[in-house]
């Protein structure tokens, strides 16, 4: 089995993105690696929210995907494949766990999905887990 340090888990709280939860939860719980629960609202890169949304924000993903072991809730700002594709590079080790929404061929039409862009740039292995 690979070794994975770190499952960084991308959430936009769709339904398509809280059943890939269950797989990220699954991957940091087999491997003993580390998992980030990421989420990227918009906003230019580095302006990001203000501290008390900051705060805010992190408590959600705390409340919405609760899990036991070593995980940090993580939010941030920017262009949604771009900063995911940053923040799997500052992991070592890192495994890319997101959810399909099933209209990537549709999207690939005007750029692709998050999914479809992340699979093409990530340095790490990427796990898009389809719905259901």
């Amino acid at each position: 089995m690979p070794d994975y340090k770190n499952i960084v888990y991308c959430t936009d709280f769709s339904e398509q993105a809280d059943h890939a939860f269950g797989d990220a939860k699954y991957m940091a719980g087999v491997t003993g690696a580390k998992l980030f629960v990421l989420h990227i609202t918009q906003g230019a890169p580095g302006g990001g929210p203000t501290a008390k949304e900051q705060e805010a924000g992190v408590e959600n993903l705390r409340t919405h995907y609760a899990s036991e072991g070593d995980v940090e809730y993580v939010l941030r700002a920017g262009n949604e494949a771009t900063e995911i594709l940053k923040f799997a590079d500052e992991q070592p080790g890192a495994l890319i766990v997101l959810g399909a929404r099933g209209v990537g061929a549709l999207l690939g039409i005007f750029g692709g999905s998050i999914a479809d862009k992340v699979t093409r740039h990530a340095k790490a292995p990427v796990l898009v887990v389809p719905s259901s």
